[in-house]
């Protein structure tokens, strides 16, 4: 059996490539969905993206210790970040994800890949079809509706 495609979604958004990747990456706190997308749920009180390869992508509950989801391989401000994804599982069964910036000429797409499904063996469909639909909800919508509010005017965020 061969490991699942990987997944793909695409967004075109009216910002540049650079504001666009600091929304994703350093503004991630400000607009991950943690009350629906995140290892405890309502009582996660922090999200944060690492913005340097070796970094952690990580949730923490009020003054607990973090929880790792994933390491930063590749951070590349305006073009890509790549990063591993273990949520709630050990490294060794991390996949990878991608999100890759280029410029079009209404501002710029983004394209989120996850891949690497072989590392999850027999789950690997089942967890595919969940994160399919968790991608579109939380990049495609969530991410996507962040930028374009604050598109015009809002200060980028930070951690």
């Amino acid at each position: 059996m061969s490991a699942p495609e990987p997944i793909v979604i695409q967004l075109d958004l009216p910002v540049s490539p650079e504001r666009a990747f600091e929304f994703f990456a350093p503004g991630f706190a400000s607009w991950w969905p943690v009350a629906t997308h995140s290892l405890s749920r309502s009582f996660t009180t922090e999200v944060e993206i690492g913005c340097e390869p070796g970094g952690a992508i990580a949730e923490r509950v009020d003054d607990g210790p973090w929880q790792r989801w994933g390491t930063v391989e590749a951070f590349e401000p305006g073009r890509r970040i790549r990063f591993t994804w273990h949520p709630g599982r050990e490294p060794e069964s991390a996949q990878w994800v991608e999100v890759t910036f280029e410029p079009v000429a209404a501002g710029t797409r983004a394209i989120l890949r996850h891949g690497g499904w072989e590392a999850l063996g027999e789950i690997a469909p089942i967890l595919r079809r969940e994160y399919a639909s968790g991608w579109q909800h939380v990049f495609g919508e969530v991410y996507a509706a962040f930028v374009r509010k604050r598109a015009a005017t809002a200060p980028i965020p930070s951690r």
